[in-house]
């Protein structure tokens, strides 16, 4: 995916050479550069939510005397690791319960997914795109003052470049690559370092009246 943007990045770059260099900084800075941006801050949404997923998957395999459990006893752990509010209705996860089944806060790499988590909310949440105070001062940046939208603002992408090792001129999709990267080797980390219960998934049936719909 960011092979792709970064296609449409080089498309939209050399359409703008044949502009007029005031038209073309215009169409950059205003159009093209917030929508790439904001590519990769779907990404990174995406991002967030396939590792809260995969969270979950090791909390509800982390071993509680058991080597090996059922799918029907996975599926069991999975939904006893959801909020409910009165009449069952479900309103979360129970990050209390599964930080503290993979000891997540003994991760220094947890302050990056967190902030995934922080940039997440303010993009899918709020209605202009503004970063969060959490987020801000998470990053080290100043709180208490206006910041463009996500895609927009300079400021914050230096400070999400800075925040996970990389030069302040690091576009959006560096700063994608990177947090893929940190992604991954977290989730390694996390699960090499739980004792899982193995999931016997049980036998997969290939008649098409067994199939899920």
């Amino acid at each position: 995916m960011i092979a792709v943007i970064r296609i449409e990045q080089e498309r939209r770059l050399s359409k703008l050479k044949e502009e007029d260099s005031n038209i073309a900084y215009d169409q950059w800075v205003f159009t093209d550069e917030p929508f790439l941006n904001e590519l990769c801050l779907m990404l990174l949404v995406t991002l967030r939510h396939q590792i809260e997923r995969e969270l979950v998957r090791l909390a509800a395999q982390a071993d509680d005397g058991c080597e090996e459990i059922s799918r029907q006893q996975f599926q069991e752990k999975v939904k006893q690791l959801r909020k409910t509010k009165q009449k069952g209705k479900n309103i979360g996860w129970d990050w209390m319960e599964i930080s503290k089944r993979l000891k997540l806060k003994f991760y220094e790499k947890y302050k990056f997914i967190e902030a995934l988590r922080l940039l997440s909310n303010s993009y899918k949440h709020d209605p202009s795109m503004e970063p969060d105070e959490k987020l801000l001062s998470l990053l080290s940046l100043e709180t208490g003052v206006n910041y463009a939208p996500l895609p927009e603002s300079d400021v914050l992408r230096k400070g999400f470049a800075d925040f996970i090792g990389l030069e302040e001129d690091a576009d959006y999709c560096d700063i994608a690559n990177q947090f893929v990267e940190i992604a991954s080797n977290f989730l390694v980390e996390v699960e090499s370092q739980t004792k899982l219960s193995k999931v016997n998934w049980g036998t997969a049936s290939l008649s098409p009246n067994d199939f899920a719909r």
